[in-house]
């Protein structure tokens, strides 16, 4: 085994700028460090469909995003929104000063809507956060209290669970001058007609009069420190936690990708958009990437197998982005047969595609050989994360480079470096006099190429922070950066929480997690909430969750462990226990964190002497009791 240190890559930057008129500034064009010869991207047309609602083919050409999403920052800074008052946070190992411009949360499916939306906020120099449309009010709650959106654009069938998350603040005064728009999702027309909805129609922020002739500017220096978007992570501790990523995050991001982006190959790249854009998988690689490569991406609010498969063709489709489930189904799903026939001139539904690219959770090596065999073109793994962007990529497009795969995530992006640390990254650092930051004299060292260690990331797409525990705008006391401080080394490097090895060439193999989060298809699941959520219960003495792994699927479902708080219960009670846990999960939170892989009474939760939940004992199977499935499988019907 080699004893030289496990640790790849290569630093470097992109020119700091809003990322708004990077991608409108053709960044492709010209041969560069991250667009080499062969990734150069011919001027765009100013008429170039960019996104078109697949349903109905209505188009924002590449004029029309800009120049609304022009109108709709002036419309924004004409609510009051400067973006020159900037919260400022203490600095971090990753930004010498975090800054975040006044908040607009935006709460939509991907529609035309959404893209107007996200780009008229960084055009205005605020901040945009993104959150699913799928959040209880609970958890949009905690999102608003956190992030204090001075304006909220949601989907029109959300409407509720937003006014019952603002009835939630303890800030009336707060409340009273949020503003909120509504977009009907499957009546708007945009961008159509006009607004006609009343003063809640989003549409009322687009008004030419109003448009700015150019987005904010800031010096190339503050792109690094100046946040973007705000992103939701779930985190061990339990809620999520808001991931702040600077414009040049983003900018870099995107170049870092289409550096190594071999599918590409000079086609004019048409692509499906279902793939969520408010998660940072669809964020990066196919909102953003689109306009800057001058894709088309045709926009789907959801994932329908049969949706998909008759778009593939229609659309001619070159690049498929999918969650692993997607990868499973394509492989066995016999509703995938028809589009499988080849024509007089051998070619089927799939052969326009030249690659696919999966992300968010691990896939099976033999999903990816089936789906070769089956339908012609190789499904790449890709690793990435809210906090760091994309990180790595395997590469090729045909069955030599996928015969050379083995269970691994490929090499990192163009810019990212990666470690894969000893014990000594891992040791607590002492906490210095000033409160708000960490020290420590531990040097970062990597392991030997080969040997497991924590997956360590560094990059100039990193987060520049965490909100801090108390929200960005908690009175009264300096912001608590603990939980920053604690997912970064003093130099910088990001600690994943996965386990993992190197090879010499740069090939990541991801083999374990340290942290104990739960991957419901793309989906993050911090068990500490759900724990939470059911040791609120009078019957629930206590309670432990962990992520049973769905092989049919490629997805993991939470498990509750149940202590009753009666003992003396007998199966039929418990069984009735379980279906009023079943209803009191459903009540409060997303489907994503549905206990789907059922409940176990046990008569007693494994802890360490520390009192930490030995999660890994309930994983293998160490606690026995009495197990209760809520959810019958039915049969999959081709829809996420």
């Amino acid at each position: 085994m080699s004893t030289e240190p496990s640790y790849v890559g290569s630093p470097t930057n992109v020119p700091g700028a809003n990322t708004f008129d990077w991608l409108f500034s053709n960044p492709f064009e010209t041969e560069s460090e991250f667009a080499p010869l062969k990734q150069r991207v011919p001027r765009i047309d100013e008429n170039a469909p960019i996104f078109v609602d697949h349903a109905t083919d209505r188009a924002l050409t590449f004029s029309r995003l800009r120049d609304d999403a022009l109108a709709l920052a002036g419309g924004l800074h004409a609510l009051g929104l400067d973006p020159e008052t900037l919260q400022s946070l203490p600095p971090t190992p990753s930004c010498p000063r975090p800054e975040v411009a006044p908040v607009v949360l935006v709460q939509l499916p991907n529609c035309l809507p959404f893209a107007t939306a996200l780009l008229g906020t960084l055009a205005a120099g605020l901040t945009v956060t993104l959150a699913s449309p799928g959040l209880t009010a609970t958890e949009l709650a905690w999102v608003v209290k956190n992030s204090r959106p001075r304006v909220i654009i949601t989907a029109k069938s959300s409407l509720e669970t937003v006014q019952q998350a603002l009835e939630n603040q303890d800030d009336p005064a707060y409340v009273k001058e949020a503003h909120v728009y509504t977009v009907d999702v499957a009546q708007d027309l945009y961008p159509l007609g006009a607004a006609d909805n009343g003063a809640e129609d989003w549409r009322t922020l687009i008004s030419p009069d109003r448009a700015l002739k150019t987005a904010h500017k800031f010096a190339p220096e503050a792109a690094a420190t100046r946040t973007a978007v705000i992103l939701w992570s779930s985190g061990t501790s339990g809620r999520s936690k808001g991931v702040l990523l600077s414009h040049n995050a983003l900018n870099f991001s995107v170049a870092s990708l289409w550096h190594d982006a071999d599918f590409y190959g000079g086609r004019h790249q048409r692509w499906l958009g279902y793939v969520p854009f408010y998660h940072v998988f669809g964020l990066s690689n196919s909102f953003l990437m689109a306009i800057c490569a001058g894709a088309t991406v045709y926009t789907m609010p959801a994932f329908k197998l049969d949706a998909v498969l008759a778009a593939i063709p229609r659309r001619q489709i070159t690049y498929l982005h999918m969650a692993p489930p997607v990868a499973v189904m394509l492989a066995k799903s016999p509703v995938v047969e028809p589009y499988l026939r080849r024509d007089a001139n051998g070619r089927n539904a799939f052969s326009s595609v030249v690659a696919g690219v999966t992300g968010g959770a691990p896939l099976g090596h033999e999903i990816v050989v089936q789906v070769h065999a089956r339908l012609g073109f190789l499904v790449r793994m890709g690793y990435g994360m809210s906090e760091a962007c994309s990180v790595t990529v395997q590469s090729g497009l045909d069955e030599q480079a996928m015969r050379a795969y083995k269970n691994d995530t490929g090499r990192p992006h163009w810019g990212v470096e990666l470690m894969i640390a000893t014990a000594a990254a891992d040791a607590t650092p002492a906490v210095s006099k000033d409160a708000t930051t960490h020290a420590t004299t531990i040097a970062t060292k990597a392991t030997p190429f080969g040997t497991p260690g924590e997956i360590l990331i560094r990059s100039a797409a990193l987060l520049s922070a965490y909100i801090p525990s108390q929200g960005l705008y908690a009175a009264g006391s300096a912001p608590d950066m603990s939980v920053t401080m604690d997912a970064l080394t003093h130099d910088g490097w990001l600690r994943t929480g996965d386990v993992g090895t190197l090879d010499p060439d740069g090939t990541l193999c991801i083999t374990d997690r340290i942290k104990e989060l739960i991957k419901v298809r793309a989906f993050q699941v911090a068990p500490a909430e759900l724990e939470a959520l059911l040791c609120s219960s009078d019957d629930v003495a206590d309670a432990g969750v962990v992520g049973v792994h769905d092989k049919s699927e490629a997805t993991e479902w939470p498990r509750a462990y149940v202590v009753a708080r009666d003992p003396s219960k007998t199966d039929k009670e418990l069984h009735a226990l379980a279906q009023q846990l079943k209803t009191h999960v459903e009540s409060h939170t997303a489907r994503y964190k549905w206990l789907v892989g059922g409940i176990v009474f046990v008569k007693q939760i494994p802890k360490s002497p520390s009192g930490k939940i030995l999660r890994r004992v309930m994983r293998d199977g160490g606690v026995q009791g009495l197990e209760v499935a809520l959810y019958q499988r039915k049969k999959r019907n081709h829809k996420l």
